[in-house]
């Protein structure tokens, strides 16, 4: 059973795929062909198996990388993928990714605002987000995109601490309290009887 891989380990390797990127002057590329591949890994176990598999050639593997990975896959992608599979850390590519994005976010004076929504949003929708809050915040966001069906609907934007809550639930809850501190005819409106 592969060892996991250690933090500093991975974050050299996450180092090592953001140099790859700005070589090849690609980085928004290869971090959007690193997490579709990410998630072609994780999400078919038998591809990850038979990446991971100490008795398959590592030549077989990385010619099924090569198949995975599509003809109009950038060099980089393909140079990223090769290398995990040499170094045999295909098993750890979720978390190599993850501090990857975090790599190119430094690289590119970036914060990450998160976006909570009851169903997930489409290109056009997070693109207008992004560019109302880049207005905003006079900064060049990245907007992840996280699903949370109790919010019953409309937004809750997380940037760092700061918290600005747009969503149903809360009006609800807004709406709620106010009817609550309401008196009608002596009589606190919604108290239990």
């Amino acid at each position: 059973m592969q060892k996991k891989l250690e933090e500093v380990s991975a974050g050299y390797y996450a180092r090592a795929i953001l140099d790859i990127g700005k070589a090849e002057k690609a980085v928004d590329l290869l971090e959007t062909e690193f997490k579709t591949l990410k998630e072609a890994v994780i999400s078919d176990l038998d591809l990850k198996k038979y990446l991971t598999d100490p008795s398959v050639e590592e030549t077989h593997k990385i010619n099924m990388a090569l198949k995975v990975l599509g003809e109009n896959a950038s060099v980089s992608i393909r140079t990223v993928f090769v290398m995990l599979i040499m170094v045999d850390i295909v098993e750890d590519i979720e978390e190599i990714y993850n501090i990857f994005v975090g790599f190119v976010s430094d690289f590119k004076k970036q914060i990450y605002v998160e976006v909570v929504s009851v169903i997930e949003l489409d290109d056009m929708t997070i693109s207008k987000i992004k560019e109302d809050v880049d207005r905003a915040s006079g900064l060049d966001v990245r907007i992840r995109n996280t699903v949370d069906p109790d919010i019953i609907g409309g937004l809750v934007l997380k940037i760092g601490e700061k918290i600005i809550d747009l969503s149903l639930k809360n009006k609800i809850e807004d709406i709620r309290a106010k009817l609550k501190s309401i008196e009608l005819g002596g009589e606190e409106f919604g108290a239990e009887n």
